[in-house]
C-alpha cells in the first residue's frame, strides 16, 4: 500500500508546482493524480518486489486542459522511485515525447522539488553505426558485397552509398573526432535525407552487439546505458512494443521492473497491429535470393571454412533455386486472382473473404514454408558458426569476420519473415478466435505483396505487455464513448476489473463552443452530389472565419472540393498534400498572426495532434461523419467474423470508433479554457439516422444548433 511518507510527497510537490507557475489546481487533474497514486500504490509485492495482484492497470480518459502530463508525473515519479522501479513515459508522436523532454519534465523537476533523472530512448535505427559506417567507405562500386536484405536499402544502379554521400560521411566523422556530435541522426546539423541515413544505421537483427569491434564506442550502446541509469525513460509506443517483440528488457527495461504510462494510448491497438503482422513481396524476395549464393561465395573466400561453407555452398545454390522457384509458383497461381481485386492501376488488392485462404492456396503455402525453412536451417547453422568464429577472434582481428555475420543474420531474419507468413497463409484460424486479415496487394512491375495481419491483439497485448509489466497507466482525450470503455476493453486487453476513470474537462463547453448541423439537401451516401454542396457552402459557411480547420474523410473528396473552389476563398486555403503537415500549421499560423484568415484543408491526421491555440481555430468543419473506409482489410475481416458470430459489426465498431475519430476533430478547436468558435458537421445523418443520437451524446456537451 502506498505510504504515508509517498502521499505526503506527492501532495508536496503539487502544492509547490502550482503556487510557483500560479496555477489552480483543477479537480480533473487532482483526480487523474489520485487514481493513479491509488492504482500504482495499491501494488502488493512479495519480498523480492515482485506484483502479486492483477489490478495494477489504471485507465484515464481525460480530455485537453487535464494537464495529463503533470497528473501522471506527479504520481507515478514519487511512487516509481520508492517501489525502486523505472518509469517509462510512452507517446505515439514526436510532438509530445518533444515536449515531455524539453518542457514538461525540466519544468515539473524545477518548481516541484522532485529529485529525478530522465532521458529519451530511442530505436537503433536512431544512431550512427560505426561499424556500418566503415564498411560504406571502406566500400567500392566493383568490390561492395554488401546485398540489400529490403527494398528499401536498393541504390540505383551505378550509384552506390559510398559515392553518393561520401562527403556527408567524411563529415560525419570529422564531428565525432572532435566530439561535436553523439551519433544521434536527431542531433546532426542539419536534417539527413533516408537514403543517406539507412546505409550508415543497423537494427537488432544486423547489430552484433559486444561482438562488435566498435561495441565500447558504440553510439546507441552508451545511450542503452544512460537509459538504465535514469529514473524516468521517455519513449514511444513503437519501440515498447518492438521491445515485447524480442521478448522484453531487451531495450528497455524488462517489463517486471517497470511502470508503463502509455499517453495518447487510444493508438496502442492499431500500433500493436502493425507489429504482429507479416508481409512478403514475391519479386523483390526472389531478386535477393538470386542474389544471396554470390554473397556466400565470397564469404567463404574471404573467411575461409566457416560452418558449411566453403564446401556447402551447393546446398545454399539448391536451397535458393528451389525456392525461387516455389515463388514463381505461387506468383501465377496467386496472380490469377486479381480479376477479383479491387483498387486503382497501380496498386489493386484481393482481400481472402473472412481472412479464409482457399486449401490449394494453403497447400501451396505449405510448399513454400518447407522450401523458406530449409534455406532458413541452412542460414541458421552459418550464423551460429560465424557468431562463434568472431567470439573466438581478437577484437582487433574481427574485422574480415564481423560484417559477415550481421550480414547473415540479415539474411535469416529476411527469411525467418517469409517462413512466418507462409505460415499465416497455410494454418487455418480457429473457430473461437478472430481470424486473421489475409490479402495480396498487386502493384506495378508484376510485384504481388502477401500479407498477413492480426484483427484483434487483447490477447498479444495480455500476453506480452499487461501480464507482466508490475503497473500501467493508460491516458488519452479518446478512449470511452460516453464513458463507456467496453470497445477500448475489448481492443487493447486490460481486465475490467482494473480501474476506468472518464474524467470531466475543465472546459466550459457549452459557453465556448457550438456545434452545429447546417440544412443540407444532400446524404453523404451519394458522394458526387454531397462534395458539389460542401464546395458550394464552405465559402459561406466560413465567411469572416479567421483560423479555419475542415477536415475531409478522404482525398478525393478534398481534392474535388479543392477543384470546385475559386476567387478569394480558395487563396486562403492549404491543402494537406501540398506542403508537409508542420509546414502547413507554420505557415497557417504566420498568416493568423499577421491578421490574414487562413483555412487548412486536412483528412484524418490533421484531427489529432495538431495544436491551434486561439484565433489559430475558431471553426472546425467535419465534412461528413469519420466512419472506418469499408475496404480495410483488417477492419473488413473483423467485421465478418462478428457478423458471422451473430453480432453488428455496425453498432459494436463503426459507431463506437467514428464516435471517437470525431470527438478528436471536436478536440482541435477549444485548447484552452479561453478558446472560442464553431464546429459545424457536414453530415444529415446525424439528426435522420437512428444512430445520430449517439454520436451526438458522445461529443463534449456544446451548445448545439440544428439548422
Amino acid at each position: 500500500m502506498l505510504g504515508k511518507d509517498v502521499k505526503q510527497e506527492i501532495q508536496t510537490a503539487y502544492s509547490a508546482l502550482l503556487s510557483a507557475k500560479g496555477y489552480s489546481a483543477r479537480y480533473c487533474q487532482k483526480r487523474m493524480i489520485a487514481d493513479i497514486a491509488n492504482t500504482l500504490g495499491g501494488v502488493t509485492m512479495d519480498e523480492e518486489g515482485n506484483r502479486l495482484n492483477d489490478q495494477h492497470i489504471c485507465v484515464i480518459e481525460a480530455g485537453t486542459g487535464t494537464g495529463k502530463t503533470v497528473a501522471y508525473a506527479m504520481a507515478s515519479l514519487p511512487i516509481a522511485k520508492a517501489l525502486k522501479k523505472k518509469l517509462v513515459i510512452s507517446t505515439a508522436t514526436i510532438a509530445l515525447q518533444e515536449q515531455i523532454v524539453f518542457v514538461d519534465l525540466p519544468d515539473i523537476a524545477r518548481h516541484s522539488g522532485l529529485e529525478f533523472t530522465y532521458a529519451l530512448a530511442k530505436g537503433r535505427r536512431r544512431y550512427l553505426c560505426l561499424s556500418k559506417l566503415d564498411q560504406v567507405l571502406a566500400s567500392t562500386q566493383s568490390d561492395n558485397h554488401t546485398l540489400a536484405f529490403y527494398d528499401d536499402e536498393f541504390f540505383p544502379e551505378g550509384d552506390m552509398p559510398s559515392e553518393m554521400h561520401r562527403d556527408l560521411y567524411e563529415a560525419m566523422l570529422a564531428s565525432l573526432g572532435k566530439g561535436e556530435w553523439d551519433g544521434d541522426r536527431d542531433n546532426w546539423k542539419s536534417e539527413i535525407d533516408y537514403a543517406a541515413w539507412s546505409p550508415i544505421s543497423t537494427d537488432h537483427v544486423q547489430c552484433t552487439g559486444r561482438q562488435c569491434s566498435h561495441y565500447e564506442n558504440c553510439y546507441f550502446y552508451r545511450a542503452r546505458d544512460q537509459i538504465h541509469k535514469v529514473d524516468c525513460i521517455v519513449t514511444n509506443h513503437d519501440l515498447v512494443l518492438a521491445d515485447m517483440m524480442m521478448g522484453g528488457g531487451a531495450v528497455l527495461p524488462a517489463p517486471e521492473e517497470t511502470i508503463y504510462i502509455f499517453d495518447e494510448g487510444h493508438h496502442l491497438p492499431d500500433k500493436a497491429i502493425n507489429h504482429f503482422s507479416n508481409f512478403l513481396q514475391i519479386r523483390s524476395t526472389q531478386s535477393w535470393l538470386e542474389s544471396l549464393p554470390s554473397m556466400l561465395e565470397k564469404l567463404g573466400q574471404e573467411v575461409g571454412e566457416v560452418g558449411n561453407l566453403p564446401m556447402g555452398l551447393g546446398q545454399y545454390e539448391s536451397a535458393c533455386a528451389d525456392l525461387v522457384q516455389s515463388l514463381e509458383n505461387a506468383a501465377t497461381i496467386f496472380q490469377q486472382l486479381e480479376v477479383d481485386a479491387e483498387g486503382n492501376d497501380t496498386d489493386r488488392r484481393y482481400r481472402f473473404k473472412g481472412g479464409v485462404v482457399e486449401p490449394h492456396h494453403r497447400e501451396l503455402s505449405q510448399n513454400l514454408l518447407q522450401a523458406s525453412q530449409r534455406l532458413l536451417g541452412l542460414l541458421q547453422h552459418l550464423e551460429v558458426a560465424l557468431d562463434e568464429r568472431v567470439t573466438d577472434t581478437q577484437p582487433g582481428d574481427r574485422d574480415g569476420v564481423e560484417p559477415w555475420l550481421a550480414q547473415v543474420a540479415a539474411a535469416s531474419a529476411r527469411t525467418q519473415t517469409g517462413t512466418a507468413l507462409w505460415q499465416d497463409f497455410m494454418i487455418a484460424d480457429p473457430d473461437n478466435a478472430p481470424p486473421k486479415a489475409r490479402w495480396i496487394n498487386f502493384r506495378e512491375g508484376a510485384e504481388l505483396m502477401l500479407n498477413a495481419s492480426p484483427v484483434a491483439v487483447n490477447d498479444e497485448l495480455e500476453k506480452r505487455l499487461w501480464s507482466r509489466c508490475f503497473g500501467a497507466v493508460i491516458t488519452s482525450a479518446t478512449l470511452a464513448v460516453g464513458a463507456d470503455f467496453s470497445r477500448f476493453i475489448r481492443r487493447v486487453g486490460v481486465s475490467d476489473d482494473n480501474r476506468f476513470t472518464a474524467l470531466l474537462s475543465p472546459f466550459n463547453f457549452s459557453e465556448q463552443a457550438t456545434l452545429q448541423v447546417p440544412a443540407m439537401k444532400t446524404d453523404p451516401r451519394k458522394a458526387d452530389e454531397h462534395t458539389d454542396e460542401v464546395a458550394e457552402i464552405l465559402p459561406g459557411l466560413l465567411k469572416g472565419v479567421g483560423g479555419g480547420l475542415v477536415l475531409f474523410a478522404s482525398w478525393r473528396q478534398m481534392f474535388r472540393v479543392v477543384d470546385q473552389l475559386s476567387g478569394e476563398f480558395l487563396e486562403r486555403v492549404m491543402s494537406q498534400g501540398s506542403l508537409g503537415k508542420a509546414e502547413i500549421v507554420a505557415r497557417h499560423k504566420e498568416k493568423i498572426d499577421r491578421g490574414e484568415s487562413s483555412i487548412i484543408f486536412g483528412l484524418a491526421s490533421f484531427a489529432e495532434g495538431i495544436d491551434l491555440p486561439g484565433s489559430y481555430c475558431d471553426h472546425v468543419v467535419i465534412v461528413k461523419i469519420p466512419f472506418a473506409v469499408p475496404d480495410d482489410p483488417v477492419g473488413a475481416t473483423l467485421s465478418e467474423w462478428i457478423e458471422s458470430k451473430g453480432g453488428n459489426s455496425f453498432q459494436e465498431i463503426m459507431i463506437p470508433d467514428a464516435a471517437l475519430r470525431m470527438v478528436q476533430a471536436c478536440g482541435r478547436l477549444l485548447r484552452t479554457e479561453t478558446d472560442t468558435g464553431t464546429i459545424s458537421i457536414l453530415d444529415r445523418r446525424l439528426v435522420t439516422q437512428r444512430y445520430g443520437a449517439m454520436l451526438l451524446n458522445a461529443m463534449p456537451p456544446f451548445r448545439r444548433l440544428i439548422l
